[in-house]
């Protein structure tokens, strides 16, 4: 039930081979969500370039309707005064008047949607006497009608003051329109672009996550085989790396101090042979299920089943002063899980023999590529072995060391000397004790 003390070095290779694709699969990791984040933030800033080019096309656009509309106003206004004049009908004096008035509220908002740019603003400058002057003459025609010189004043329109005035407020809106416009293109050309890398962003963002869906699902995956293979208190240690504390030394292999608690399970050969194999299995069961309470309410860590025996380690992962105290309290905890199992079973009860040992061990996490193994190696393994194999002839649950109960700070009546014989296998005398009835 004991393996050899020396992991060989073939054994150990597989796991340095390891260290380099788990390193791997970390950074490919690391840099894939990096690389989300620097798409993501990019494509943020994309979408806030596209909303401020979006902006100013929105911006462009009233220009141009401003602009558009100035004009239109100011040739209902014309309209408005060449029909009054023609026909005498005051109806025609509407639209004269109700264009100026636009006028009048428009340009301020010109002169506010154009204070950005200087050239047109100052083409702006321009406009603005040349619609006054156009006005006047305008006002002049209507003055002379109002007088009584109707004819004076359809000669005013005739001699084409006012058309040259209007020809200079076309010219002066059309330049201010073509430099909308070639705005207007710039901005969509960026915003086509904008569009383009946006998507070209949002491609890239699914791939990266893809891969990283794909690597998170390989990693669950290769997380389960550890769980499988390995102590749960154990696997998420061995995936940070670092120290021995931090699962680097597990991976590597490192001799600590610990104690060791063998167990096992008294007559299975006998009960096997002779009970149906869905009663053994309750029974193994059973068993184990008693094991794993007492050692995770102890701080223990299962090294390993082995059919009806297990081997139960303390002061691993993390050095523990109090290891040897939490070997004796799981041997007690599992007499009485035993006990309270055996009283709510109709079976014929389970006896058990465990034995408690400390001493210097070899800690490590060995194996190939396929299967992963914590181990713990040494002399101390095998005299606990030993101690659990002596429960046998000594007729006692329970066997400690000198080790384990000086390591403990154990004295008094609850341990008594049972033996100072030799261990098989061993040629110097070793005090044993058990727990006092």
């Amino acid at each position: 039930m004991t393996p050899d003390p020396t992991p060989s070095p073939s054994a150990r290779r597989p796991l340095h081979a390891r260290l380099g694709p788990v390193r791997g699969r970390a950074g490919l990791t690391t840099a894939g969500a990096a690389l989300l984040l620097l798409v993501g933030s990019a494509n943020g800033l994309l979408l806030a370039w596209q909303s401020s080019v979006q902006h100013r096309i929105t911006h462009t656009l009233s220009v141009d309707r401003t602009l558009m509309q100035v004009l239109a106003d100011l040739l209902d206004s014309e309209t408005g005064q060449r029909g009054y004049l023609l026909t005498g009908d005051p109806a025609f004096l509407v639209p004269y008047t109700a264009g100026q008035a636009r006028i009048a509220a428009e340009l301020p908002v010109l002169e506010g949607e154009l204070r950005t740019s200087p050239i047109q603003e100052t083409r702006l400058a321009s406009l603005r006497p040349a619609i006054a002057r156009k006005f006047a003459e305008l006002d002049r025609t209507l003055a002379l009608d109002r007088a009584g010189d109707r004819d004076g004043a359809l000669a005013l329109v005739r001699a084409g003051e006012g058309k040259a005035e209007m020809d200079e407020i076309r010219r002066i809106i059309e330049s201010m329109r073509a430099q909308e416009d070639e705005l207007l293109m710039g901005y969509q050309q960026h915003a086509h672009r904008i569009e383009a890398m946006v998507g070209i962003g949002s491609v890239v963002s699914v791939g990266i996550m893809a891969l990283l869906a794909v690597l998170a699902l390989r990693e669950a995956m290769r997380r389960a085989a550890l769980s499988r293979f390995l102590p749960a208190e154990l696997a998420p240690l061995l995936e940070r790396g670092g120290s021995l504390e931090q699962g680097g030394g597990l991976r590597l292999g490192e001799r600590r101090h610990a104690a060791i608690a063998f167990v096992d399970m008294r007559g299975s050969t006998t009960i096997a042979e002779r009970a149906d194999p869905e009663t053994v299995a309750i029974l193994v069961t059973g068993f184990r299920r008693c094991v794993a309470q007492a050692a995770r309410e102890t701080g223990g860590v299962i090294d390993k089943f082995m059919g009806d025996g297990a081997l139960v380690v303390f002061g691993v992962p993390e050095a523990r002063t109090d290891a040897a105290a939490q070997a004796l309290a799981f041997a007690e905890r599992l007499e009485g899980l035993v006990a309270e199992w055996n009283a709510g079973s109709a079976q014929a009860p389970v006896r058990i023999g465990i034995g408690v040992h400390c001493g210097e061990v070899f800690v490590g996490v060995v194996g190939d590529d396929d299967r992963l193994e914590f181990t713990v190696l040494g002399d101390a393994v095998n005299v606990a072995a030993r101690l659990e194999q002596a429960t046998k002839t000594f007729g006692t649950t329970t066997l400690a060391s000198q080790a384990a109960l000086d390591a403990a700070r154990v004295s008094g009546p609850e341990w008594r000397e049972v033996s100072r014989s030799p261990l098989r296998g061993r040629q110097e005398a070793f005090p044993i004790y058990g727990r006092a009835a």
